[in-house]
């Protein structure tokens, strides 16, 4: 069967506010699928000439991700991009490229993701942070990964549609949405693959920058970002309570002592380690709501 590979922005946002995304990936003459999720059926032409549109009713990303499977024969790739990213230059070619060296066994690849900040990057963010932030990036060469220890992330994440759809797709309790659960659908699907004997596998190839907004770097929302995503970890069981608990004491226990050696990084980085493992701890409390 042919490959096609397709690549998908689901959002559910304004087409003005998607429109950088969208148009990066047709400069590149990719075949492009918006599903527009979680709002009133959008106009054929709103996200642009040549881009089909989807439409989702119900929100959250893991349906409207489904929506986009369902429209997909099994030979199809298709490729998520995020709707604040922009894929770099010739990200469509190095894709194509990846996939075509790769053999069956390879129902996954991810690339490379570069923080693209709208304001001035603050001191306190050291690049162990940036992962936070939805950046990725594992060297300059290939490689296969173990899912349960490391993964590819969803802002620049490519599946076969035929071994994701057997797999199940995307799991509708957990990714952005308005739920507490709102991340880690695309893990749990790379680690079903895994399950199934499928290969999930980083290339450097293709790239794209993430936007990051000025509001996503104060303080206050950077750690409430890591709560939650502590929350979606123990919703999910991805980090057991105790250890939670000892990683939190840690933590809490040498963030005083960076802020009095004027180590501002070094707070931060113990500050999220404690939102992260609180998050953990109140998933039973806060993934109900």
């Amino acid at each position: 069967m042919q490959q096609t590979l397709i690549a998908c922005v689901c959002t559910n946002r304004a087409p003005t506010a998607v429109a950088p995304c969208v148009d990066a990936l047709r400069a590149q003459s990719a075949s492009v699928v918006v599903v527009a999720s979680g709002g009133p059926p959008p106009s054929p032409d709103a996200f642009g000439p040549g881009v089909a549109v989807v439409h989702e009713p119900r929100s959250g990303l893991s349906r409207a991700r489904n929506r986009a499977l369902a429209e997909c024969s099994d030979a199809d790739v298709l490729a998520f991009v995020d709707d604040d990213a922009l894929v770099g230059d010739g990200w469509l070619a190095s894709l194509q490229a990846a996939w075509q060296r790769a053999d069956r066994r390879v129902a996954c690849i991810g690339g490379p993701i570069r923080p693209r900040f709208e304001g001035a990057r603050p001191r306190w963010l050291s690049d162990r942070l940036l992962p936070v932030l939805t950046t990725l990036d594992y060297g300059s060469a290939a490689c296969d990964l173990d899912p349960f220890v490391t993964t590819v992330y969803g802002a620049n994440v490519s599946f076969r549609a035929g071994p994701l759809r057997d797999v199940g797709g995307f799991e509708p309790g957990l990714g952005h949405g308005g739920r507490p659960t709102g991340f880690g659908e695309e893990d749990e699907a790379e680690r079903a693959l895994a399950r199934a004997g499928f290969v999930v596998r980083y290339d450097p190839g293709p790239w794209v920058e993430h936007v990051i907004p000025a509001r996503r770097t104060r303080p206050a929302a950077f750690v409430r970002r890591r709560l939650e995503f502590g929350v979606g970890l123990g919703a999910r069981g991805g980090r057991a309570p105790a250890r939670a608990a000892r990683q939190l004491a840690s933590s809490a226990a040498g963030a005083p002592l960076a802020v009095l050696r004027g180590d501002a990084a070094l707070a931060m980085e113990r500050a999220t380690r404690v939102a992260e493992n609180a998050g953990v701890l109140l998933a039973p409390l806060l993934a109900r709501r």
